[in-house]
């Protein structure tokens, strides 16, 4: 691998151990992918902060990353912890509370964005062809998807190097020649909202290389329910939308397999709904909430008495914590539970139940593989009018 004298000089810890260590671990994955140099990046961001995922080993990696002198040298925002920020949840535990501080407080030392959700681009759209390294599967097919920047599916720990280096190896989605459109895939039009999780959930399954989807126009809001959930269940990492994914950030093979997607396709993956005498969970915001969903939640409810018939939790990004805050305490005092920086996937739950509804297909996938517990998919808006019906 090619290595400019500045990244020669950080590899020999002339600037620090921190960076050194790092740039060696970017450098040792780059090889290994076959990356032939290094590419400096606009934004890293750093998922597998999760105490309860990460643990000892991850708390003491980040520690000692924070004592070698660690310092992020790009914008750099964080994905949620294990805990609501606020502690005001019922259902999210905060049992590791304590642990999940301590990993906070390393990055946030390291000059990292506390802003602790799924979804950086609310933070920092990227431009088309900017070098990112993000983890968290959602927010990279995201980026690359809909916005047309270029970023592998970076592990929490490369996502970090990332940061401290400002370096990523030339490998994978980072090189243009790999962003190749290899299958067409045309939707029946009849699916629509309540099945989009499960859209996603079929495509991670059962198609391979990049897809592209045709003559069905997706809102950011149903994008990132369809492409978060094909990340969870497959590899994806772009999923090229037509009419959205900018034209300059990929192409087409001479070669290109048509595939037809019918509602029946989709009808294994999304479940069936509860049944009476179930213990039942209604869950939106996974990925966390885009404002305007936050919003159309928030107008739905505002007027209704209470709505605690149901558990029915929202997560959210911590910024919401500030510029919703009224809204948020209108929620609460009606019976919503609201959890603030953290999500299920990467949490403890305090109660057990044996269904959630959900509009998540990556929600769908995790609460099944992480807690056992059955999905059932259907729309935001059909979660709403089924908690206050």
């Amino acid at each position: 691998m090619y290595l400019t004298r500045e990244q020669e000089k950080m590899l020999n810890g002339e600037y620090g151990w921190a960076v050194a260590k790092a740039l060696e671990l970017i450098v040792k994955v780059g090889e290994y992918l076959g990356a032939d140099k290094l590419v400096p990046i606009m934004h890293a961001h750093v998922s597998g902060i999760s105490y309860k995922n990460i643990g000892e080993p991850g708390l003491l990696f980040i520690k000692e990353l924070f004592r070698g002198g660690g310092i992020a040298r790009v914008y750099t925002t964080i994905n949620p912890g294990c805990v609501d920020l606020m502690g005001s949840s019922r259902i999210i535990s905060n049992e590791l509370l304590g642990k999940q501080i301590l990993v906070n407080e390393y990055l946030e030392k390291m000059s990292m964005k506390p802003t602790y959700t799924c979804i950086p681009y609310l933070h920092r759209p990227p431009a088309p062809l900017e070098r990112l390294a993000w983890g968290e599967s959602n927010a990279v097919i995201i980026a690359n998807s809909f916005y047309g920047a270029m970023t592998n599916r970076e592990g929490g720990p490369i996502a970090l190097a990332a940061a401290l280096t400002g370096y990523i190896y030339h490998a994978g989605l980072q090189v243009m020649d790999n962003r190749v459109v290899e299958k067409e895939m045309v939707l029946d039009q009849s699916i629509g909202e309540e099945l989009y999780g499960a859209l996603g959930l079929w495509i991670g399954e059962n198609i391979t290389g990049i897809p592209l989807i045709r003559k069905h126009r997706l809102s950011i809001y149903d994008a990132k329910i369809v492409l978060a959930a094909s990340a969870a269940s497959g590899s994806h990492g772009l999923i090229v939308l037509e009419n959205i994914t900018p034209q300059n950030t990929y192409r087409i093979s001479d070669k290109v397999e048509k595939i037809s997607v019918d509602v029946k396709d989709l009808r294994k993956y999304r479940g069936t709904p509860p049944s009476v005498g179930e213990e039942v969970l209604f869950y939106i915001g996974c990925p966390h909430l885009h404002p305007s969903e936050f919003m159309f939640i928030y107008k739905y409810l505002e007027k209704q008495e209470h709505v605690n018939k149901y558990d029915f939790l929202l997560t959210i990004p911590r910024i919401y914590a500030e510029i919703f805050s009224r809204e948020i305490e209108v929620l609460r005092r009606k019976g919503v539970d609201i959890a603030i920086g953290t999500c299920p996937v990467v949490s403890v739950l305090s109660k057990k139940y044996d269904k959630v509804v959900t509009n998540s297909g990556k929600a769908a996938f995790y609460f099944k593989k992480i807690h056992g517990i059955e999905p059932y998919i259907t729309s935001l808006k059909k979660i709403v009018e089924m908690i206050i019906s």
